[in-house]
């Protein structure tokens, strides 16, 4: 009878432990974003916000931060949370080269997409171009082409280059055919090329971008398509957006005189995390993102293209236990 009492204090010991490992406690988070007064500031801000109301436990710090940091200090732990996207976590994840020296193993995903970004390849129309591989025959012919590209030591650059590569290209095969190319801040983009000292830019940026919005309205543009072996390669190359997605295009519409729709890598934003932060915190985050939908997307219009049902696949590092837990109870994850 005694060993009968004993086990049976013992089992009740036991979950009761159990049960304290999984209690939430109370939590202060801080979450790395971009730079003050900038979209991404202000989306953490209000996710932030969102989920502190829907669990007092949990509070939320948001500070700056970019895309290129943001996954290495996820994975040191400087940071809890942070926005990233997802061809650069990957690369930080590896620790791939030109942007990182050594892996980030402990950087985690709670989902995405949240927000997604295109690669604009914006043309003259005089030019008479209607996609990037007749741009990039022009350089294998030898003809000369101006045009400005994103500025060395961003997470855009890399990414261009990886096109180029796949069209087989690279930044110096436009120089040797006697053309030129200009690292420039968007705004510094704009102006080159209203003021036609190029004629070709390259930009990486959400839709409706004001700069291509800008340059459009200075010069009448087309923006040149890439194909669907380039969109494939980039998405297993660097785990940019798949085409089953529907989102690897820039509609018809979208800027002044652009009348048909051009397809264009595309890369989304994603939910970063430590893999240091407890479970059952990423799994109450979780949680009350996929349960409070409406809310999410009132908060902020980049959280709209955030779906439960596959904001699990959506990632480019892994799934954080926590955030796994969540989606494999309710049946997102088999």
């Amino acid at each position: 009878m005694n060993l009968v009492k004993t086990f049976i204090v013992l089992v009740l010991a036991s979950a009761f432990i159990m049960a304290s490992a999984q209690e939430l406690k109370p939590v202060t988070l801080t979450w790395i974003a971009g730079g003050v007064g900038g979209g991404w500031y202000a989306q953490a801000g209000a996710v932030a916000a969102l989920i502190n109301q829907k669990e007092p436990k949990i509070v939320i710090k948001v500070i700056p931060g970019g895309g290129v940091v943001n996954p290495v200090r996820v994975s040191s732990g400087e940071a809890d949370l942070g926005w990233g996207i997802t061809f650069v976590d990957k690369m930080a994840y590896e620790g791939a080269a030109p942007l990182y020296e050594k892996p980030n193993p402990k950087v985690r995903a709670i989902g995405g997409y949240f927000g997604y970004y295109h690669i604009h390849f914006v043309a003259d129309a005089a030019r008479g171009m209607s996609t990037v591989q007749e741009l990039v025959d022009l350089v294998k012919a030898g003809k000369p082409v101006r045009i400005a590209i994103p500025m060395k030591g961003t997470s855009d650059l890399p990414i261009v280059e990886e096109i180029l590569r796949f069209y087989g290209i690279t930044l110096d095969d436009i120089k040797k055919s006697g053309g030129e190319y200009f690292h420039a801040v968007y705004a510094d983009m704009v102006s080159l090329y209203k003021d036609r000292h190029v004629d070709f830019v390259v930009t990486h940026l959400s839709i409706p971008a004001a700069a291509v919005t800008e340059m459009f309205s200075s010069r009448k543009s087309v923006l040149l398509a890439v194909s669907n072996e380039c969109i494939d390669h980039m998405k297993a190359k660097l785990g940019t957006v798949g085409r089953e997605t529907g989102l690897c295009v820039i509609p018809a519409n979208t800027y002044p005189g652009f009348t048909q729709d051009v397809q264009a890598v595309t890369t989304a934003g994603e939910l970063l995390v430590s893999a240091d932060v407890p479970e059952i915190v990423v799994y109450t985050i979780t949680k009350i993102l996929c349960e409070n939908l409406e809310e999410l997307y009132r908060a902020h219009p980049a959280n709209r293209t955030f779906v439960p049902a596959t904001g699990w696949k959506y990632i480019a590092v892994p799934l954080h236990p926590g955030a796994e837990k969540y989606y494999r109870e309710k049946g997102f994850m088999k």
